[in-house]
């Protein structure tokens, strides 16, 4: 709807422009000429694709495009003088005035000598077109720049803005303090907060930039603070793409409560979008920092194995392990465990991050559902909430020709079998 309405409103105006450069100097032009200029006007600016403006370009062709070089009023080519200023336009014979040109040396009438005819002469000039050149540039560059435009809104319409998404979620100081599992990061944005300058006509966010390798996408964390733009009834957001990228729009009203922060989640874009946003339906300034974590109280999965970081501090609360059987993907289950160990869960989550993952062509592949058919299933349990743990992502393992190979459900880009370590899956049956 907006590039339709940005379509409008630039084509529209270059298509007036065009035809008010023509209609004016037609007019122009055809008064000077001595033509009828309002009938010519008419035709050049009623007549379909510029037909009209072509005939008189044409038919002008029949009309003296001559002037007075003293006085600039409009001559014709057999003038001898100029009826305005009586400027001598032409030579004429001393014996019988007829006009002669320059080159005779007698006059064909009377057969007078001419010699000193042509003294005082000021030929006529024939005046520059100056503003035919201007309507032809217009007429050439106006298709160009439709055609530039409509590439542009092709390649932005196709852009990776147009397929973001975003999530947005306001919490109090205390909500926020108390969904922050991170207390390095909840101090910072404290300080943060604390070194503010604020003024209730600025917005202050913190942004991390975070690259999600299992969904191939690009996420970007934004904790947002709106001095009396909390407390917010309702939210409304949109995402919007330009020449210069993508912006994330936030309109709010002004409530003045200033107790509470905004967390948004914004994925699809390549480059970090701009965060754009209005109170009451005024944009105001937002300074935007860039942080090295995570500062919103979005759950990111971590790399468990990396060394161990703010983000990989929050284990999963419980991983529930269940041996499968029967020779089917649903197949029943023979024995379940489950682990709580904090020690023991890092332990199998670094081991499954670290394994390699295979690219579709392995022949692992092509045998998938008879791999997996006899295996062990591991559903992964994260407490985001005191008072439920909630299943977050699914695993299947299976060992075959002494290989352990991992279906990890996370991964929604390329190859989703990793192939891990041979004691991963001792392991597991260890467990049981």
């Amino acid at each position: 709807m907006k590039t339709a309405l940005f379509s409008f409103f630039l084509i529209v105006p270059i298509v007036l422009i065009l035809f008010a450069l023509i209609g004016v100097y037609v007019y122009r032009d055809a008064k000077r000429r001595g033509m009828n200029a309002v009938l010519w006007t008419l035709i050049a600016l009623l007549s379909p694709a510029l037909v009209g403006f072509i005939i008189y370009l044409l038919a002008r062709n029949s009309y003296s495009d001559l002037e007075c070089p003293q006085c600039a009023a409009p001559v014709e080519e057999d003038y001898l003088a100029c009826p305005r200023c009586g400027a001598k336009l032409r030579p004429a014979c001393p014996g019988c005035a007829a006009p002669v040109e320059p080159d005779w040396k007698v006059c064909p009438r009377c057969a007078a000598p001419l010699d000193g005819a042509d003294s005082g002469v000021m030929p006529p000039h024939r005046r520059q077109d100056k503003g035919l050149r201007k309507i032809l540039i217009a007429v050439i560059l106006a298709p160009l720049l439709l055609i530039v435009f409509a590439v542009l809104s092709f390649v932005l319409f196709l852009s990776p803005a147009y397929m973001s998404s975003a999530a947005l979620q306001e919490v109090t100081f205390d909500e926020y303090d108390q969904q922050q599992p991170s207390e390095t990061v909840k101090n910072a944005v404290h300080s943060w907060l604390d070194g503010l300058e604020v003024r209730e006509d600025r917005a202050y966010a913190l942004r991390y930039d975070y690259y999600d390798e299992p969904a191939d996408v690009n996420k970007y964390y934004f904790l947002i603070y709106v001095p009396a733009g909390g407390g917010q009834s309702h939210f409304s957001t949109g995402m919007g793409s330009g020449l210069f990228g993508s912006t994330f729009n936030l309109e709010l009203e002004r409530t003045g409560d200033s107790g509470s922060l905004l967390c948004a989640q914004v994925q699809g874009e390549k480059r970090p979008p701009r965060l754009e946003i209005t109170l009451d339906g005024k944009r105001i300034p937002c300074q935007v920092s860039v942080r090295d974590y995570n500062p919103t109280t979005f759950f990111i999965i971590p790399d468990y194995s990396q060394p161990e970081t703010e983000e990989a501090q929050t284990l999963p609360a419980v991983c529930v392990i269940s041996q499968m059987e029967n020779g089917q993907w649903d197949a029943s289950v023979s024995k379940q465990t489950a682990v709580d160990d904090p020690d023991l869960l890092r332990k199998l989550m670094a081991a499954i991050d670290s394994g390699e993952r295979l690219p579709t062509s392995h022949p692992i592949y092509e045998g998938i559902d008879d791999a997996f058919a006899n295996s062990f299933s591991i559903l992964i349990y994260y407490q985001f909430f005191p008072e439920e743990a909630i299943p977050f992502t699914h695993f299947m393992v299976c060992r075959q020709d002494g290989v352990c190979y991992l279906f990890d459900n996370r991964i929604r880009v390329g190859g989703n079998i990793r192939r891990l370590d041979g004691d991963f899956y001792g392991l597991l049956e260890s467990l049981f």
